[in-house]
């Protein structure tokens, strides 16, 4: 099983392009929504009516998961911290003592939620999925950062072909579509302020979204 993180962002949208043209064996995406309450809107709009039409006219499936509760439901990472009574912070934020806090968005949301799609689809220890993370030359000290599960192999095809984030962006125009946001949430506090405003404009009048893919 070979499958694309799909995160929304520059990295991940020039995989898919690169899958669509055949040049790297991927032919499955997995967006794992932190919430549409959490995800960046711009980001929700980009999947949304960008790279899912682009998919799926490439003969690629992107699926859209979301974390799902034992006791059924989902929950969103705006939710569990705005739970009543919850002491939760799992975004990336320092304490009082200057300490970093515990960093649990990325585990819960992305890299469980996905695996949980991994296993319930055949992968595990003894027959690890292969999963391509969108990891560009100039940014190769993240790779070190991702902790392996074992159901699953990563694989860095942007570091393979040594791309760095502007040829990303070139392989994405060159697709005639147009350049992602930067993926994260709305919230996050590693965003820049101008990044961090969110979007509140609706769809179809959507500004980060360009007038030819509105339509669609």
């Amino acid at each position: 099983m070979n499958v694309i993180s799909y995160g929304g962002g520059v990295q991940s949208t020039a995989l898919m392009v690169l899958a669509a043209r055949r040049e790297i064996p991927y032919r499955t995406l997995l967006f794992a929504n932190v919430g549409d309450d959490s995800e960046d809107p711009a980001t929700l709009e980009y999947v949304r009516h960008v790279a899912r039409p682009y998919a799926s006219a490439s003969g690629l499936d992107l699926h859209v998961l979301h974390r799902t509760l034992r006791a059924g439901g989902t929950e969103t990472l705006w939710g569990r911290m705005m739970r009543k009574g919850s002491r939760a912070l799992p975004i990336p934020v320092r304490m009082s003592n200057g300490a970093p806090g515990t960093r649990g968005c990325t585990r819960d949301f992305k890299i469980h939620v996905t695996g949980r799609w991994l296993k319930a689809n055949g992968a595990a220890s003894g027959n690890p999925a292969t999963v391509a993370v969108g990891i560009s030359l100039d940014e190769i000290a993240r790779a070190a950062n991702r902790r392996v599960e074992p159901y699953e192999r990563l694989a860095y095809p942007l570091l393979d072909l040594k791309l760095r984030r502007v040829d990303c962006q070139q392989i994405i125009s060159d697709a005639g579509l147009p350049m992602p946001p930067k993926s994260a949430c709305w919230f996050c506090p590693l965003k820049s302020l101008g990044a961090g405003r969110r979007c509140v404009a609706t769809v179809r009048g959507c500004s980060c979204v360009p007038a030819a893919w509105r339509s669609r």
